[in-house]
């Protein structure tokens, strides 16, 4: 599905992450020091950042929010929008998104929504945003996207432990001059493909799923553990994403490839980004890759890159004619055409 707005700006970007670096030579005793180096050339990952055991992505994503209220031109009482994306909420019920109004003393006016998405999360959480600008029943929204997947992988499973990190974002949507618009795409027949298997309503926890065992490329983790076909998530990334963002720049102001500054994708992990990046025929600058440190984020990873960005590379972060893209759990894919020239960047900092 198609959507497409006009006056609405992408005002600022704020991201945070755990101080704890654990580099992935650690593991080299677990596993072996070639198989480590192996999994860590093929992913562009040797270290990640991991939350300790008391701070949730909702607390990292409240520490970027609060840093960045303090640097931005904008009045609480001013937010009337927030939107919580992860897939790591602090409970059962009630919504975080509530906990987070609370916290940031936002008005009890303000709307509030949890979104449960990962990989595709930040798109989705910048769509709904504008979509509550779009119909005037809001003018300063923040998107507050993060996870902690480091809770969902068994640390004996190899083949994700060395894939993902943790971290949190903050950003805020406004009524402004620029356009906005979004492509978005869900194919439930895949979802297996990337799953936690047990710990929901449809196979709850038991003594039975938290056994480990071992797969046949002996990778160990049980029903409650995140599990990942990752042959198969390639495939379909590849097979997609070219696709959506073909038909994401059609539909912008741009309207040519030629035409586009900057792609922001989903730091999956450097050999699926990179391999989308030869396929489109796109240099490093056009599409950028920032993974090692940090690893796959989930719905923080877009807002982390540009962030890093903006400290490592300035000239690659603020682009006029932007595509950024999600892709993965669900099956989900989308993707959003947005102008950063005047986006208010800051620094990833670290979680205090």
């Amino acid at each position: 599905m198609n959507f497409n707005f006009e006056n609405i700006d992408i005002k600022a970007i704020y991201t945070t992450t755990p101080k704890n670096e654990f580099n992935f030579s650690k593991l080299n005793e677990l596993y072996g020091e070639k198989e480590v180096a192996k999994v860590t050339k093929a992913t562009g990952v040797n270290s990640v950042r991991i939350a300790d055991e008391k701070t949730t992505s909702s607390d990292l994503c409240e520490y970027a929010a609060k840093k960045m209220l303090e640097d931005i031109d904008v009045e609480l009482e001013d937010i009337d929008g927030l939107i919580f994306v992860s897939q790591t909420r602090d409970y059962q019920l009630p919504q975080t998104s509530n906990i987070l109004q609370h916290k940031l003393g936002l008005s009890t006016s303000t709307v509030c929504f949890d979104l449960p998405l990962g990989c595709s999360g930040y798109i989705n959480g910048l769509l709904q945003a504008a979509l509550l600008i779009n119909s005037n029943s809001c003018k300063n929204i923040l998107v507050l996207a993060g996870d902690t997947t480091s809770r969902m992988v068994n640390n004996k499973d190899r083949a994700n432990r060395m894939v993902f990190g943790d971290a949190g974002s903050a950003t805020l949507l406004s009524k402004g001059t620029n356009s906005i618009g979004f492509t978005i795409y869900n194919d439930g027949k895949g979802f297996k493909d990337l799953i936690i298997p047990a710990g929901g309503y449809r196979t709850p926890s038991t003594i039975v799923t938290k056994k480990n065992q071992a797969d046949e490329d002996g990778n160990i983790r049980s029903a409650d553990d995140l599990f990942m076909n990752g042959m198969n998530v390639f495939n379909f990334a590849i097979t997609k994403v070219p696709k959506l963002i073909k038909e994401i720049v059609t539909q912008s102001p741009f309207k040519e490839l030629e035409n586009v500054d900057g792609y922001y994708l989903h730091q999956a992990n450097q050999f699926m980004v990179g391999y989308l990046r030869k396929k489109m025929k796109l240099t490093e600058d056009e599409m950028p890759i920032e993974v090692d440190g940090y690893g796959n984020t989930g719905p923080s990873s877009i807002p982390l890159l540009i962030t890093l960005l903006n400290q490592k590379k300035p000239k690659l972060a603020n682009k006029k004619n932007s595509i950024l893209c999600g892709f993965g759990v669900g099956l989900s894919w989308g993707a959003c055409h947005t102008n950063l020239e005047k986006t208010q960047i800051f620094k990833t900092i670290d979680y205090e």
